[in-house]
């Protein structure tokens, strides 16, 4: 069964670990090598708020959605992104 996830950030998340390393943590949901960030944020760009963008199982864009039908109706994509 195919699940949605909101990823709402263009760019990875750095941490740095206690011997000084610095992990890049992927924040757009498309990094081949997830959870680490591969570079692939770079394919968001030009991507509007308040959409959420489907990709397919080779990381390429296929298709925008605004609205879904939610258990309790529609709601807007970006209210679902603030929850």
């Amino acid at each position: 069964m195919a699940r949605i996830i909101v990823h709402t950030r263009g760019s990875p998340l750095v941490h740095r670990t206690p011997k000084g390393d610095t992990i890049l943590i992927c924040m757009c949901g498309l990094s081949r090598n997830y959870p680490f960030c591969d570079g692939s944020h770079v394919k968001i760009d030009g991507e509007e708020g308040g959409a959420i963008y489907v990709y397919g199982s080779s990381g390429k864009r296929v298709g925008r959605v605004e609205r879904v039908e939610t258990e309790k109706g529609e709601a807007d994509l970006e209210d679902l992104a603030t929850v």
